[in-house]
């Protein structure tokens, strides 16, 4: 097979598996994945929008931004959040009844997997992984 066959049949990768310190840094690390949509207040009476005073310009606004807002799932990409795993740690541990189970420990950091779909988030997701991107031997859980 030529070496430009093979280049041509390079596969595109679609899936990430990446670990963050913690789950409180999926804000700032996952932020283009957050959206903040503008809302309009109407007056429950007359069904007219309200004028509200923006406390920092003193600019009069229709609109107020509401919270940030994680998006896990739209046409370009699907986010799931596994958080955190666990793996056992060698040790057999006996429940009350008499049932022997292996013994589970954390795994550090908050883990969350990405697929994308399209190449809208490409760059994005790439630059993540290059970051926080790790590569297990057996995903935990996988795409279906």
């Amino acid at each position: 097979m030529s070496e430009q066959l093979e280049l041509e049949m390079e596969i595109i990768k679609t899936d990430f598996y990446l670990k963050l310190a913690s789950e409180a840094d999926m804000e700032t690390v996952l932020h283009d994945f957050y959206k903040q949509e503008e809302i309009t207040v109407f007056d429950e009476e007359t069904g007219e929008a309200i004028t509200v005073v923006d406390e920092e310009t003193g600019e009069e606004i229709t609109q107020i931004e509401n919270e940030l807002c994680f998006v896990p799932n739209t046409s370009d990409y699907t986010v799931d959040i596994v958080g955190t795993i666990q793996e056992p740690t060698g040790n057999t541990l006996t429940s009350d009844e008499g049932m022997e189970f292996p013994e589970m420990q954390e795994i550090d950091g908050w883990h969350v997997n990405i697929r994308l779909v399209g190449d809208a988030m490409r760059d994005i997701v790439e630059a993540l992984d290059t970051l926080h991107g790790v590569t297990p031997e057996v995903p935990k859980r996988v795409w279906l």
